[in-house]
């Protein structure tokens, strides 16, 4: 978390809303077999998001109201996390679904600094501090399939986005004399975010190796609804093994909920890493 006047973080600042993982992963039996033969493919996927984040919290905190999390402190910190995916196919039409479930917290007692060490406290001054996050995303959608070859396949798609976030966090600044008194000296703030938004999108693959073995997945949605605007982008690379497929993907999800809400915009940017099943 970092002021608003200065790029230092609270090292208790390990915000994480770890959302999303779009439809770009799971594998079919052949795009051309699916296109052609009349039944139903199905694909499922588990996977590891650990992105950069970064945004606005309108909390009253004696930091500010600025955060910056790095991908580090997203592994140290998290309690619980589940993530999943799944699609069907028949033909040119078909869905997919994505959900994640996150519960992250840290604290500091007795800290003589705050900003990952680097902005020391008055002499005698210590700070006691946690912050808990708990946030669900949840992704629907139909898609289209425009193109579907040996190599390539393309599909249009809508849907929505839920999602549900909820921040806590509690400080105090302890001196000899006791603790500091309020509103800056201690206290509490709370965040939080819920609400559906529609996108629209576009998502695909092309299989490129002596096999097709390898190939390149790519995501694009864009929408509006509980927040002003958001969007989100990937792309990576996948191997198709006998029992399913390997990726790796670099993400972006972006959203800009209005500098009047509690929560005012999250930026979410890193790597992902999952496997996928077919069937």
């Amino acid at each position: 978390m970092k002021s608003p006047t200065s790029p230092r973080r609270l090292p208790f600042a390990t915000l994480a809303l770890c959302l999303l993982a779009p439809g770009i992963a799971a594998a079919g039996s052949g795009p051309e077999t699916e296109f052609t033969d009349g039944q139903w493919h199905y694909g499922a996927s588990i996977y590891a998001f650990v992105p950069k984040i970064t945004g606005d919290l309108h909390a009253p905190t004696p930091a500010g109201n600025a955060f910056d999390i790095d991908a580090d402190d997203l592994i140290k910190n998290t309690k619980f996390a589940a993530m999943g995916r799944f699609e069907a196919q028949k033909g040119r039409w078909g869905l997919f679904a994505d959900v994640l479930y996150m519960n992250v917290g840290d604290s500091i007692s007795n800290s003589p600094t705050i900003g990952q060490g680097n902005l020391p406290l008055p002499p005698g001054v210590t700070a006691d501090a946690s912050l808990d996050v708990e946030a669900t995303a949840f992704t629907i959608a139909a898609n289209y399939r425009a193109i579907a070859t040996a190599t390539d396949t393309f599909d249009v798609f809508g849907g929505a986005r839920l999602l549900d976030a909820k921040t806590e966090l509690e400080w105090q600044f302890n001196t000899p004399m006791g603790p500091l008194p309020p509103p800056l000296g201690q206290g509490r703030g709370e965040a939080n975010k819920d609400g559906w938004d529609g996108i629209v999108g576009i998502k695909g693959r092309h299989r490129f190796g002596a096999r097709r073995q390898w190939f390149v997945p790519y995501y694009v949605d864009a929408g509006t609804g509980a927040s002003d605007f958001t969007w989100q982008a990937a792309t990576g690379i996948g191997y198709s093994a006998g029992w399913g497929d390997m990726f790796l993907i670099w993400r972006h999800l972006d959203y800009d909920f209005g500098r009047d809400r509690m929560i005012a915009n999250l930026q979410f940017s890193g790597p992902a890493l999952g496997v996928a099943f077919t069937w």
